[in-house]
């Protein structure tokens, strides 16, 4: 018998063009040009095996419920976004004309006005994170909330959870609401903490309930810390020690924040807080009338599965395309998609000097092989890569001309411009803007600087391999 004729074989050549076709119909939806070729190739040459991948990490959707919850949110929090709008004072930002448009589109998105006076301190360091976290939470009154990706009970941080103890013990309520995937190797201890009275929540659940499972790879990747509505902490550093990963080292930064843009701060946690949970959190305690506290002009900016818009990697777009004396950017993962690697480009050969400071060793093989793949033409456009040979450096920072600066918990690739629930802190004025070049400063001393020559010396094997990698980039 010809193979052709086997009821067998016929049913799976059914089924593969089967899936041919639907993918046809159903990927290009709501998805970047280059993503959507990703996938229908995968698709079109491993239909079976694309199918798996596309049903776990493809579908551009969360889950029912999910869905649910989150069409509730804006009516359930409107009179948390109401009290936001009505508070003072608002921002003027008093920026020079050239940013005008990054200022006009992040008005646009009309979610969190841009307030005046607040204060921004930052911390490069655990160390010194953790201990005026703990500074901050033992002269706490009313109440403390947490968001991490990672949280684990360790040498590091256990002065922080000892003095979440002690704020319960003192009639405080405290909030902590961690990754489910990021946290899953401590999250036994996490939730032993229930005992001392802290309230823990775990963000994306896995679940084996149809109605709640989506696919396996969405993210709450936000960094935040709100004390009784006053203080409030934002960047990429986890709660866990630098170095939990054998063999790697951390770098990361956070920003400690006192003004009226911590009421942001509070309303993301509060919807956060609101989807896992259905406790809503709009009582006047939490959202205090606050004092201005310093000169700073700043807006918080989420972004995630939860906003139509991939705000953040716009908002970078807007950067670079206003930038045109400097620009900065520090990053882990740096695979970006075509527009914003060729406004980079663009920037560079219209005379800006752009600095790209990557780690030099990641912890994900594949994205550092497609990182690698876009350096050549960088080098060659102008852009000055510098690499730190012993730290992974993970802090998010974006500086543009001196003047403004975005810090936050994103990376420069598709996951975090349309996968993970991410959040953005974008700073006016020059005085943060010099406070974080000195950081960023010290990061260049620490750094490599890769050499176009030695580069495209580097051995042909590695080349094959990084463009390979390059062809996954917009499903990383």
């Amino acid at each position: 018998m010809d193979a052709l004729e086997n009821p067998i074989t016929q049913l799976y050549f059914l089924i593969e063009w089967t899936i041919r076709l639907a993918a046809l119909f159903i990927v290009p939806l709501r998805r970047p040009p280059t993503a959507a070729t990703a996938w229908l190739l995968l698709l079109f040459f491993l239909p079976i095996v694309g199918l798996v991948m596309y049903l776990l990490v493809g579908r551009p959707r969360m889950s029912r419920h999910r869905t649910e919850q989150i069409a509730r949110l804006t009516e359930t929090l409107w009179p948390v976004t109401q009290r936001l709008s009505e508070a003072e004072p608002k921002g003027s930002g008093d920026l020079p004309e050239r940013f005008a448009a990054v200022d006009q589109m992040v008005r646009c998105w009309r979610r969190f006005p841009l307030f005046d006076g607040n204060h921004i301190d930052a911390l490069d360091s655990m160390e010194g994170f953790g201990e005026q976290l703990v500074r901050d939470i033992d002269a706490a009154t009313d109440h403390i909330h947490l968001t991490f990706y990672i949280a684990v009970v360790d040498s590091a941080t256990r002065p922080v959870f000892d003095a979440l103890r002690r704020a319960t013990q003192r009639g405080l309520t405290v909030r902590l609401l961690v990754d489910d995937f990021g946290s899953k190797q401590g999250m036994r201890k996490l939730l032993r903490l229930r005992r001392h009275g802290i309230e823990i929540a775990r963000a994306f659940p896995r679940s084996k309930l149809p109605h709640k499972a989506a696919r396996f790879d969405l993210r709450n990747h936000r960094k935040l810390v709100v004390i009784d509505g006053r203080i409030g902490y934002t960047g990429s550093m986890n709660l866990v020690h630098p170095e939990f990963r054998k063999g790697l080292s951390y770098q990361d930064l956070m920003l400690r924040i006192q003004g009226p843009v911590v009421l942001e701060l509070q309303a993301v946690f509060a919807g956060d807080w609101y989807i896992e949970t259905t406790e809503l959190l709009d009582a006047e305690r939490h959202f205090p009338l606050t004092q201005p506290a310093g000169e700073e002009s700043c807006i918080g900016l989420p972004s995630g599965p939860e906003y139509p818009e991939p705000v953040l990697q716009r908002l970078l777009l807007g950067l670079i395309h206003a930038s045109t004396e400097r620009l900065e950017i520090v990053t882990p993962y740096f695979v970006p998609d075509d527009s914003t690697l060729d406004a980079l480009k663009a920037a560079a050969r219209r005379g800006v000097h752009c600095d790209l400071l990557l780690p030099e060793e990641l912890d994900h093989p594949l994205v550092q092989l497609a990182q690698e793949s876009y350096f050549d033409e960088l080098l060659e456009a102008g852009v000055h890569i510098h690499r730190h040979p012993t730290r992974l450096l993970h802090s998010k920072i974006t500086l543009c001309d001196g003047r403004l600066s975005l810090v936050g918990s994103a990376n420069l690739d598709v996951r975090s411009s349309l996968i993970n629930a991410e959040f953005g802190l974008l700073c006016y004025s020059s005085t943060t803007a010099d406070r974080l070049a000195g950081i960023v400063a010290e990061y260049r001393r620490q750094c490599r600087p890769l050499a176009a020559g030695r580069w495209a010396e580097r051995h042909r094997g590695r080349v094959l391999a990084q463009n390979l990698a390059r062809l996954t980039s917009p499903l990383l």
